[in-house]
């Protein structure tokens, strides 16, 4: 069986059923697409903030390349 087109933003996790077909539940974020923070006198990147969980992230924080 194929997993089914889910949204690449988010991890899933197959929960088969008894019977019947696969379900999928959403895990964690996979933060594709991060927005820095920038302080507004230094310019400088303070962090940075992934719009699709609203979740904070540091400021060293770096994309994990797949």
């Amino acid at each position: 069986m194929t997993e089914p087109q889910l949204d690449p933003r988010w991890e899933w996790i197959e929960s088969p059923t008894f019977g019947g077909p696969s379900e999928y539940i959403r895990g964690a974020c996979r933060h594709l697409t991060p927005v820095e923070v920038r302080a507004t006198v230094t310019d400088e990147v303070v962090a940075h903030l992934c719009p699709d969980c609203d979740h904070q992230l540091p400021a060293e924080w770096q994309p994990t390349r797949r």
